[in-house]
């Protein structure tokens, strides 16, 4: 504030200067001007005066007078006047004639040859606009003029009376030039404004140089003052490396005086582990003018070193030269212990951190174990005859089983993401797979609630792009089970579209957002309470949970595998009519090198879609729209009225019960050229006695490939997708199979026989290592926890040859409880084909087969 008052005083101070030395200037202009003009009608007064009132008598003011002696005596003597007075232009003298009220001129000073000649007896034509020549005409007193402009150019004139004769009265003029006029008047001006300016600013130039140096005094001692008292030691070096000033931060540090650290060289500080390089580095650089900044020991008195952190500026003189080094030290003792107690308190960070994953892992694989063996076994008594009691019996130890799986998965997933350890794993998949997949999981239970579950992929979706298909799935599970728990009554909706967007840096492919929507009819969410939903553990009410179980972390956790896929998830909701979720990520198009043969074509063909109006009738008609078929939407009953090459007809739980008690086909309904949806929970009775009304029963919800192949025929079906929920493939392959865990062991050899496959069992890796190179196998299921030899251990042993060459090569898919991300990543790096999680379901397993053999036979 100070500073900024005394440049508002200064500014002040220079704007009066300026201004006086203006005034003066003025002053000066003036005074010159009245003392020249003053001298000037003086000068005519006195040369009026050397000119007889006789003399002039004998002029008649005519050209006659040019003969005259007396016209030729005063021009002689009016020349000589000119010459004497440098500052004289013209001289002249004027006739007043008042008779004929006009001024002539009787002679005046130009010589005779001169182009600028006034002859006697000439006009004076500006007489009348000539103030000064009137003013003396009148007056008979001695004026001046101007400067006024004329024929002749811009003049000042004075003017004296010469004589007062009754023939007129005769006036002397003497004009001298503008230029000089002007020249004479801005110099005095400008030397009177100089002047002032030096008188007036010549003590305020003295007052800012002695603030100014008082200024700089000022500095000084603050900064010698902050030189003393800063704790950072700092010292003066001479460009002999000698020690010229220390301040008391130095003594401080080293315990050492001013007078025993003076004079001395700077060398006998510095700790003699400093390298020679390092030395010649420190030299070199502030020679070279630049600041050099290191760490090394620092001596003290008592012989101890002490860590420091030391930069040494070079300091320069006005003209670039060196005159010294400071060098400023800041102990780093406090700095060192407390990265010290940092590291250490990271490594025990560390060392929990591995603990933490280590537990998980441990615990994730010795949770999955057992229940591997409660669900697999599960699934394969249910599919065995029992009583109505038993079956509810078992469906619920299933349920449960499934629900404590997914509860494992959901907090070793919230733990990886916690930790930042959960890494992606993008491979080429089909978005459309990924959606029917995980609505493949919820028929079962949608058909228990009679919910229909409905998806529509828009027009433009790529047929492959490259994503975590795992993530993905995991997502659409995680919003399509909260759908199904939810919804009552009504309808679960999944959409799918696409659309570009502009590349990200360094990924040269085409991005695409792909946006999947999630719509039920389900409680729907009051809008105050939907910031609940993705938080970790947190659900709209305590009796939510108690009603309809969970944690609250699937929404948490699909939040943020949707972000770490470049995405956003959001939420509309209305109590009462339902909720739609809807999420985006990015990613690449893959692009293949084999062309895909293009689907069946059903254009043209008159597709009758039978089944009481609602949302999947509508779903189908769009579909077959699409496809270019002829699409009638009807009832069962206004079926057999209509004309139609096939029919999609629904077939709901009581209609079922129906048909299943009918021993021939409805009339007008030929079995043949019909197709039914049926819900998943018809048992396999039901299905026998269905069998005889219809061509095909195919399981809700339908996949939309596999029923445009279905439309198009027998033969166009035979090479497209498998039907969703079809009957188990039968494989014929040997499999070895590598598991120490009994219930593990019997659980995996049931669902192999189930397979068509061959087994051979091998209780820990070594075993499976020396069992595969005594006989070949064509897939390996290897465990990877296991006594003696791991599962990791023996797939290496696999891949260097010690079973054999012909088995170095084998599929090996890896089974394991541990459902990490970067679990997976070594394994697979190690060697092995593929990685399935515990517990394994039969379809699980058999895709895998299907995988082997496709690549095999691509091989």
């Amino acid at each position: 504030m100070r500073a900024r008052l005394y440049q508002y005083r200064i500014t002040f101070a220079l704007v009066g200067v300026l201004v006086a030395g203006l005034l003066a200037g003025r002053w000066g202009y003036t005074d010159r001007r009245d003392e020249i003009l003053a001298a000037l009608a003086h000068g005519a007064e006195r040369s009026a005066a050397s000119f007889d009132a006789g003399e002039l008598a004998v002029l008649t003011g005519t050209p006659a007078d040019r003969d005259t002696l007396a016209y030729r005596t005063i021009k002689r003597r009016l020349t000589r006047f000119r010459i004497v007075e440098p500052q004289v232009r013209f001289a002249y003298i004027f006739r007043h004639q008042p008779k004929e009220n006009r001024v002539v001129f009787l002679v005046d000073s130009e010589p005779e040859d001169s182009a600028q000649i006034s002859q006697p007896g000439d006009v004076y034509a500006e007489a009348a606009d000539s103030p000064g020549l009137q003013e003396v005409l009148r007056t008979g007193l001695p004026t001046t003029e101007g400067p006024l402009k004329d024929e002749f150019g811009t003049w000042v004139t004075g003017y004296a009376l010469v004589s007062d004769a009754a023939a007129g009265r005769e006036v002397l003029g003497v004009d001298l030039a503008a230029q000089d006029w002007y020249r004479q008047l801005f110099t005095a001006g400008l030397q009177r404004a100089f002047y002032t300016w030096f008188l007036l600013g010549l003590p305020l130039l003295g007052y800012v140089v002695m603030r100014r140096q008082f200024q700089q005094q000022e500095v000084i001692r603050n900064l010698s003052e902050a030189m003393e008292q800063s704790h950072s030691a700092v010292m003066i070096i001479d460009l002999q490396s000698r020690v010229e000033y220390v301040n008391a931060g130095m003594c401080a540090q080293t315990g050492y005086g001013r007078r025993e650290v003076v004079g001395r060289p700077w060398r006998d500080y510095q700790s003699p582990r400093m390298t020679p390089e390092m030395a010649a580095e420190l030299t070199s650089t502030v020679r070279a003018g630049m600041t050099w900044s290191g760490e090394w020991l620092h001596l003290r008195k008592n012989g101890t070193f002490y860590p420091v952190r030391c930069t040494v500026t070079p300091v320069k003189r006005r003209t670039g030269e060196i005159a010294c080094f400071v060098a400023v030290f800041e102990d780093m003792s406090e700095v060192k212990r407390n990265e010290a107690t940092l590291r250490e308190a990271i490594d025990r960070a560390e060392a929990g951190d591995r603990a933490k994953s280590q537990f998980l892992a441990t615990m994730s694989h010795e949770v999955r174990t057992p229940l591997n063996g409660i669900v697999g076994f599960t699934n394969l008594l249910l599919e065995t005859p029992l009583t109505p009691e038993q079956r509810e019996y078992m469906q619920t130890i299933r349920m449960s089983g499934e629900a404590l799986i997914q509860l494992t998965s959901d907090i070793l997933d919230f733990a990886r993401i916690e930790s930042g350890k959960l890494k992606l794993d993008p491979q080429p998949c089909d978005p459309r797979e990924c959606l029917e997949d995980a609505l493949d999981l919820f028929a079962t239970r949608a058909a228990e609630k009679k919910l229909e579950l409905l998806h529509w992929v828009a027009d433009g979706v790529p047929p492959a792009v490259l994503v975590d298909a795992g993530r993905l799935r995991q997502v659409l599970i995680n919003l399509i089970n909260n759908a199904v728990k939810f919804t009552e009554a009504g309808e679960i909706e999944v959409t799918l579209t696409a659309r570009r967007v502009t590349p990200a840096e360094g990924r040269p492919e085409p991005e695409w957002e792909l946006q999947f929507t999630v719509r039920d009819t389900g409680l729907g969410i009051a809008a105050e309470q939907q910031d609940k939903l993705f938080k970790p553990f947190s659900q709209l009410e305590n009796s939510t949970t108690r009603r309809y179980g969970g944690t609250g972390l699937g929404l948490a956790i699909s939040r943020n595998l949707v972000q770490l896929m470049g995405g956003q998830i959001s939420l509309t909701s209305e109590p009462g009519v339902g909720s739609t979720f809807t999420f985006t990520l990015l990613a690449s198009e893959v692009k293949s090198d084999v062309p895909k043969p293009p689907p069946p074509s059903i254009a043209g063909v008159r597709v009758a879609v039978a089944g009481e109006a609602g949302p999947l009738r509508s779903e189908l008609a769009r579909l077959g729209a699409r496809w270019g078929a002829l699409v009638t939407e009807a009832t069962v009953d206004q079926l057999p009225g209509l004309s139609w090459d096939i029919a999609i007809m629904d077939v709901d739980l009581a209609m079922a019960a129906e048909l299943s008690v009918q021993a021939q086909p409805r009339p007008g309904l030929p079995p043949d050229k019909i197709i039914a949806l049926v819900p998943l929970v018809l048992t396999a009775a039901t299905r026998t006695a269905l069998r005889p009304h219809f061509r095909l029963l195919v399981n809700k919800p339908v996949h939309h490939d596999s029923l445009r192949a279905l439309l198009a025929g027998p033969t166009a079906a035979r090479g497209a997708t498998v039907v969703p929920f079809a009957k188990a493939n039968v494989f014929d392959l040997r499999v070895l199979l590598v598991e120490d865990n009994p219930v593990n062991q019997r659980l995996m050899q049931r669902v192999l026989g189930n397979l068509g496959c061959r087994w051979t069992l091998a209780d820990n890796g070594r075993l499976g290592v020396e069992e595969l190179a005594r006989n070949d196998y064509d897939v390996v299921l290897m465990d990877l926890h296991m006594p003696e030899m791991d599962g990791l251990e023996a797939i290496t042993h696999i891949r260097n040859g010690n079973s054999g060459v012909a088995m170095r090569n084998v599929w090996i898919a890896a089974l394991t409880a541990d459902a990490r991300s970067d679990q997976r990543e070594r394994v697979l790096a190690a060697g092995a084909n593929d990685y399935l999680t515990k517990p394994i379901k039969q379809p699980e397993l058999s895709k895998m087969l299907e995988r082997f053999l496709a690549q095999r036979n691509s091989g």
